[in-house]
């Protein structure tokens, strides 16, 4: 069941949603997550979440629509405001969807967060999946990371976990090899723009 939060902002709740697509990224060792990162940053640290991220393949959009599948959606000049690294972000109209490139696995979880802010507020929010790849590309299974409520202006996601607290474990599906992250604002009117997509594979290691 997807889960339904709000973005956070010192004293304020803001609401916003949004969704990714994913691609494919390879593994070894049964999701020992071999082509990941040694290390990360504490992007989030700002926001009281000082575990390790690292910026997903293109997670910018920086480099253009480079390893993501877009259908309806554009890369167009703006970028979220906390961090001056760069000129660009996603734009998600009504009906349209993306697919990130290929992000790395840990060994048992995937944690997911970015930027987002939706001007529109009369759509139904944006739906964050994770799709499973097996070998040969195949797609083994989906699972809902999050559907965030419309409206609000440039926001971190928040992590939550199933007992309401600020983790949101993925886990992957077995004999998966890679994963994509897919992006899909819902219903009519939506005004969604995503930035600086994070993966943090090392089960919200910190320190």
């Amino acid at each position: 069941m997807a889960v339904r939060l709000r973005f956070l902002f010192p004293m304020v709740l803001a609401a916003a949603a949004f969704a990714v697509p994913a691609a494919n990224a390879g593994l070894i060792g049964n999701l020992l997550g071999g082509s990941c990162p040694s290390s990360g940053t504490t992007v989030f640290a700002p926001w009281q979440d000082y575990a390790y991220y690292f910026l997903a393949p293109n997670g910018g959009f920086e480099s253009g629509t480079t390893g993501w599948s877009l259908s309806g959606a554009t890369v167009v000049s703006g970028n979220e405001p906390f961090y001056s690294s760069g000129t660009h972000s996603l734009s998600l109209p009504s009906g349209s969807s993306a697919t990130s490139p290929v992000v790395c696995l840990g060994p048992d979880q995937l944690f997911v967060r970015m930027f987002a802010k939706d001007s529109s507020g009369t759509d139904s929010g944006l739906r964050v999946r994770v799709v499973w790849y097996g070998l040969l590309n195949q797609v083994l299974g989906v699972s809902d990371f999050a559907t965030f409520a419309p409206g609000g202006p440039w926001l971190p996601s928040v992590k939550i976990n199933s007992s309401g607290g600020l983790q949101v474990p993925l886990l992957p599906i077995l004999g998966s090899t890679s994963a994509r992250i897919q992006i899909t604002p819902l219903g009519v009117g939506s005004r969604w723009q995503i930035d600086d997509l994070y993966i943090d594979p090392w089960v919200n290691r910190i320190g």
